[in-house]
């Protein structure tokens, strides 16, 4: 038997190598798969007895793993004899090939078909406690990867946070296994997490978050190689090659000397596209209060994701099912029995701009707008704590993600035959870029501004939409519904900062389908990134928000703009009947959901399932901040301050509609 604690981490520079298509006599092996229900775990007892699968439906997608250099088995079963979970004593773990071929496992989340760890398989392994290992990826000098927490001393911007202590990370045990035939093939990659100890013993604050109504709690276990995050010149967690010049080029122009001046610097980590997808094994268990059970468990695609955020201590992920690793869909509701059966992305936020501050902040807010069934789009999300390689990563917020997917799943519409825009004014010279779609090769203007050419021609020939004729022309390119809901929603939060210059959406159709009032080609809004809402408590809740927000004589009314979306917003609020509707929307929001023993209410809901993992959260990453802070600060970011704001807001409702009534009428509507 061997005791896998001497097996010590080395970072693998092993390049991977392609693999070709399986062969037909391979797949007839297939038909050992285990039943998805059977990988469940009774924490009382601590024992399993089920295989591990490679995805959370028991079954392999036959498709070989582009980024591997040899050809793949596809399904080629590796039986663990106890399922992922958490167990109260050691165990000992077998595990059996279903061929006589060779089987390698690493224990460090690298892949046992490249690593220089990986340890060809031969006898049980003994898994122990892991309270006195040594942090590995925890390890990693915070300078090297984060510039939110920096000073600016001495020409140099280095980070005042230390790593954490080795006491101060958790750790679990990853197993990943891989099959190789004689002939040099390889089968997919296998994964399993192992708990050993009590669940409260790892996850601090799991009895309280299930003793406040959470039914389970998603634990969600990341591995890969440590080069995918960590290395200098490739790594996508990390500064790197792309900071250091840009730094360079900052300092040699004459950048300020300021502590947050290389928050806004490329760095791999704020690098975009597929060139920046690192290749991930995941494993998300639902942990409840009387089992555990594994319901994915797949190789997929792994991205830094957010803005600003990219920069910070702790990090956001986008993970992407793709034909490349494996299954292209995760196969879980992972939002309850009513979301959608499968998934192609979805994001691990870190909180955006409250990620040391509540959390929940964008949550609680979208999750309002969902009770007030508004004619916008919005994200559901859940509580998660992350494990990389094996180590306490922190609490996350698990969120769906806008993708061309998520629009066919909720409104039944052609996944291909979906574009969204997304604004940010900060860092593209027209203020928006095209996130979904393609533009056409024989589109006569091949620039982001392709989809929108229609509604900046119509801008363009109209002064207003005073007149019905201009109304009726105007509501054919944009859903008005979805306007005035959008806009009176963000007017009652009091979004500000970013928003609207940045962090607003836009999706439609390319082509009208009738009897599916989404499928119309119609532009719509959708919610994101809204935690600035109320950020600053009661110094928020007396803000006319039309009036101050966008930087213009007129604010949101003014129609001297280039933004797109304030534009929809400003042009109808021309029309008197699209006025009285937005008003009527306001005061709808105030006497409804915004009520505040109402809203209030939903914020001790999100607040008791957030704030029990924080103490563990705000240890892992010293310096950054504590949970008195983070729920009870009255400044920034704190439930505290959601709650301030809420108090005082529905008292400056009238204030800002008779604003937009005294606005419009100067102008002569």
């Amino acid at each position: 038997m061997i005791n896998i604690k001497v097996i010590k981490y080395k970072k693998t520079f092993a390049k991977h190598l392609s693999k070709a298509l399986v062969f037909a006599m391979i797949l007839m092996l297939c038909g050992c798969a285990q039943d998805k229900n059977d990988n469940t775990v009774d924490n009382s007892k601590g024992t399993g007895k089920d295989s591990v699968q490679s995805n959370g439906t028991g079954t392999n997608d036959p498709s070989a793993d582009a980024s591997s250099g040899n050809e793949s088995l596809s399904n080629a079963l590796v039986k663990y004899s106890h399922t992922s979970g958490f167990y109260d004593d050691p165990i000992t773990l077998e595990l059996t090939a279903a061929t006589n071929d060779k089987l390698f496992y690493t224990t460090d989340g690298s892949d046992p078909r490249t690593s220089e760890t990986a340890v060809e398989y031969s006898e049980p392994l003994a898994l122990g406690s892991r309270d006195n290992d040594k942090n590995v990826v925890s390890a990693v000098d915070p300078n090297l990867f984060e510039t939110a927490h920096a000073r600016f001393s001495a020409g140099e911007l280095k980070s005042y946070v230390k790593a954490p202590s080795d006491s101060a990370v958790d750790k679990c045990h990853v197993i990943k296994t891989a099959l190789q035939t004689a002939d040099g093939k390889w089968s997919d990659v296998y994964s399993g997490t192992y708990f050993i100890g009590p669940a409260e013993n790892h996850i601090e604050g799991l009895s309280k978050f299930l003793e406040a109504g959470g039914e389970s709690l998603a634990v969600i276990s990341i591995t890969t190689d440590y080069d995918n995050f960590f290395d200098y010149e490739t790594g996508i967690y990390v500064k790197g090659p792309l900071f250091e010049q840009s730094w360079a080029e900052y300092i040699e122009n004459g950048g300020a000397h300021t502590d947050d001046a290389g928050r806004k610097l490329l760095a791999n980590y704020s690098a975009r596209g597929r060139e920046w997808e690192r290749e991930c094994h995941i494993e998300m268990l639902e942990c409840g209060e009387n089992e555990t059970k594994t319901v994915i468990s797949q190789s997929c695609g792994i991205r830094i994701q957010g803005n600003y955020s990219r920069s910070d201590l702790q990090k956001s992920f986008r993970l992407t099912a793709r034909d490349d690793y494996g299954d292209k869909r995760f196969r879980y509701k992972i939002f309850g029995e009513d979301s959608p059966s499968s998934y192609k992305t979805v994001v691990l936020r870190n909180g955006g701009n409250s990620a040391f501050g509540a959390k929940l902040n964008d949550p609680f807010w979208q999750s309002l707008a969902r009770d007030a069934e508004l004619d916008i789009s919005t994200q559901k999300s859940r509580p998660a704590v992350v494990y990389l390689n094996g180590e306490y990563w922190g609490l996350y917020v698990l969120q769906e993600d806008y993708s061309s997917e998520y629009f066919e799943d909720h409104y039944d519409v052609d996944s291909d035959d979906v574009v969204l825009y997304k604004g940010d004014a900060e860092t593209i010279d027209i203020g928006y870029k095209l996130d979904i779609g393609e533009i056409p090769t024989d589109a006569e203007e091949q620039s982001d501004r392709y989809y929108y050419l229609p509604l900046i021609g119509f801008f363009e020939t109209h002064d207003d939409l005073a007149d019905k004729e201009s109304y009726d022309e105007f509501c054919t390119l944009v859903d008005p519904d979805s306007v005035r809901d959008y806009f009176a929603f963000e007017t009652y939060i009091n979004n500000k900062w970013d928003w609207p210059g940045k962090n607003w959406s836009m999706w439609k159709t390319n082509t009208v389908i009738p009897g599916n009032e989404y499928n119309d080609g119609r532009w719509r809004f959708c919610l994101f990134d809204i935690e600035f809402g109320g950020i600053s408590g009661s110094g928020d809740s007396g803000t006319n928000t039309i009036k101050e927000d966008n930087n213009m004589p007129y604010g949101l009314l003014d129609r001297d703009t280039e933004n797109i979306a304030v534009l929809c917003f400003a042009y109808l609020m021309t029309n008197r009947e699209f006025r009285n509707s937005f008003y009527d929307r306001l005061r709808e929001l105030d006497t409804g959901v915004m009520v505040f023993n109402n809203a209030n209410g939903r914020l001790n809901e999100l607040k008791d399932l957030y704030e029990p993992f924080f103490d563990q959260f705000f240890e892992r990453y010293p310096g950054s901040g504590s949970t008195d802070e983070a729920m009870n600060n009255k400044y920034y970011a704190s439930a505290a301050c959601i709650r301030l704001f809420l108090f005082d807001r529905s008292v400056h409702i009238e204030e800002i509609i008779k604003y937009c009534e005294n606005t419009e009428s100067s102008f002569g509507y």
